[in-house]
């Protein structure tokens, strides 16, 4: 399923693994980068009274992420990471030979709050633990099985992919709940082109 079909007010985040599961280094940061990037319109739009006086069509990634921030959509910590995440990603886009180290990742995820970095750290052990199990097992000649279609997931898999995937993992889900308890305490309708929302909450 793409961004473009997601249903922001119940984002299902087997939808975004799945976009992400095969995806190398870079293929995560631009994947990740459109997740970030919707959201990022959804959490803003719910907080502004007139939202489509913007014209969000022509409106720039930094642009979202600086009304987010304004409107507080986004915290400081994570408004300031993906702005280092954007500025990787545009790095790639203008960068024949561009690759993605650990410590530009480890650096982005350090400007993110203590309960994130945690989360995101918690998110990439738990991929790695798969490989240092493999590894293991290896190590002892134990045979293992492994489900065909798991191969190209196992291949991709590296500590730089494992932290990026965990931060856009948890940068997605900070804005959806952000716009979801949005709609829930205001009653507003979610508009965003493209995007199915729900109807507002009624209150008796």
């Amino acid at each position: 399923m793409g961004i473009k079909s997601a249903d922001l007010n119940n984002v299902h985040f087997a939808d975004l693994v799945h976009a992400l599961r095969d995806a190398d280094d870079v293929g995560v940061l631009l994947r990740g980068h459109l997740w970030i990037e919707a959201l990022l319109e959804y959490a803003t739009r719910v907080k502004l009274e007139r939202p489509d006086a913007i014209d969000w069509t022509n409106a720039r990634f930094e642009h979202k992420l600086a009304l987010a921030e304004a409107t507080g959509a986004a915290e400081v910590p994570l408004a300031r990471a993906v702005k280092s995440f954007n500025r990787l990603r545009n790095k790639s886009a203008h960068e024949m030979m561009f690759s993605i180290e650990l410590d530009q990742v480890k650096t982005l995820v350090g400007l993110t709050d203590d309960g994130m970095r945690k989360a995101i750290q918690r998110i990439a052990d738990e991929q790695l633990d798969v490989v240092r199990q493999l590894e293991v097992y290896e190590a002892e000649g134990v045979e293992v099985e492994i489900d065909p279609a798991a191969v190209p997931y196992l291949r991709v898999l590296t500590p730089t992919r494992a932290l990026l995937f965990g931060f856009v993992v948890c940068a997605v889900r900070s804005l959806a709940l952000a716009g979801a308890l949005e709609v829930a305490f205001r009653g507003r309708p979610v508009s965003v082109p493209g995007l199915k929302t729900a109807p507002p909450v009624r209150r008796s």
